[in-house]
């Protein structure tokens, strides 16, 4: 439990200091999208690499959610590949305290593909305000 809460530390100042180098970045594949009001992030991975969130290695084409914030609400994010309305992949924080980040949920995708990732707060049945940011494969 410990390590946990030791790691989530690291995963709040990971995330603020990604946040600083992805905005600063104007062509950046990868990127984290904070949730409305704050609270959290989603994670969208082009390719595999250091892992931003702080578990080893990221795996490509992948998306992740860190709930920075116990305030009663969780963090889902969801991919929408070729932004087509249709929605691929899913991770969420609920029904964990925070600080808590999900892990990666990954799939091959043609390089170039459009994608945009999608970041929630969620309680319950209830999702507020939708933000997203779009990316290529």
């Amino acid at each position: 439990m410990k390590l946990r809460k030791m790691r989530a530390v690291g995963v709040t100042v990971a995330a603020f200091g990604l946040g600083l180098v992805m905005a600063n970045s104007a062509s950046a594949a990868s990127f984290s999208w904070g949730a409305y009001e704050g609270g959290g992030a989603g994670y969208w991975q082009q390719d595999p690499g250091a892992d931003p969130i702080g578990y080893g290695d990221a795996p490509g084409d992948s998306i992740a959610a860190c709930d920075l914030s116990a305030d009663g609400w969780g963090i889902e994010v969801k991919l929408d590949v070729n932004r087509d309305g249709d929605i691929d992949r899913k991770v969420s924080t609920r029904g964990h305290s925070s600080p808590y980040c999900s892990g990666w949920a990954s799939g091959n995708l043609t390089e170039g593909t459009p994608v945009r990732v999608w970041v929630t707060k969620v309680k319950g049945d209830t999702s507020y305000h939708p933000v997203w940011k779009d990316g290529n494969a």
